[in-house]
């Protein structure tokens, strides 16, 4: 009976430990697994969600600007805005389908789950199952109007757009201004005269020797075309995209 109950206490000790190791030497963390995700910055994390699903743990991998961290779930959010809302401690995650939008202090990026061998992606629920999640309309301007775009009106005249947010107008191929552009919304607004519309996007933009910026809506924007409608002065700016 005594050799009984030895093997026994063996045999938990075995298990225990085992399910120590399986889990990186840790009694604590999710049993739901561990989720790497690539970003479109060119960052990389980690995500752990908690068994209940209502927390989950990032991990910063190459690139990534924040600490290990726990987040908790935003129900009100999630409900009101779709997507699965995360948020703690300056960084708000937000999961539909198997995509993440990642804020860490109010700069975003889309994030998407690195191909594994040995498990499947993470997927948050897709519009039918309450999970959709609604595009950053301005983060998908900022990303389209990078380029550059020549006037319909005036084929000597070029805009462009630059990544680091910075911009060139260009006449007959030498640089004429030099400045900086920023996309904003009624979410994510600046200071204006005008009233932001809810639904519309603006290009807040600001060239060397001017004493304020100036303010365009963007009313049209395709892979080939552009369009701004001067918010200062009135009237219209027709581009098609330089190849």
């Amino acid at each position: 009976m005594q050799k009984i109950l030895v093997w026994v206490v063996v045999l938990a000790l075995i298990l225990i430990g085992g399910y120590w190791y399986m889990n990186g030497g840790s009694m604590s963390g999710s049993s739901m697994g561990s989720y790497a995700y690539m970003c479109d910055d060119g960052s990389e994390f980690s995500m752990s969600p908690s068994e209940d699903v209502m927390s989950l743990t990032i991990t910063p991998g190459n690139g990534a600007k924040f600490s290990e961290m726990t987040l908790s779930k935003d129900e009100s959010a999630s409900m009101e805005m779709g997507g699965q809302h995360f948020q703690g401690d300056g960084v708000t995650f937000v999961g539909a389908g198997e995509e993440v939008q990642l804020t860490v202090n109010d700069v975003k990026t889309v994030c998407n789950p690195v191909p594994s061998t040995e498990s499947p992606p993470w997927n948050w629920g897709d519009a039918g199952e309450g999970g959709s999640m609604k595009p950053d309309v301005g983060l998908v301007v900022s990303e389209s109007i990078v380029g550059k775009w020549q006037s319909t009106e005036d084929e000597k005249f070029i805009r462009e757009f630059k990544d680091d947010a910075t911009a060139v107008d260009m006449y007959e191929g030498e640089d004429d201004s030099n400045g900086t552009w920023k996309v904003f919304t009624a979410a994510n607004p600046v200071d204006v005269d005008f009233t932001i519309e809810s639904d519309a996007v603006y290009v807040q933009m600001m060239f060397e020797g001017m004493d304020a910026p100036l303010h365009f809506k963007v009313s049209k924007l395709t892979p080939d075309e552009l369009e701004l409608i001067f918010m200062d002065r009135g009237g219209v700016l027709m581009f098609k995209a330089v190849q």
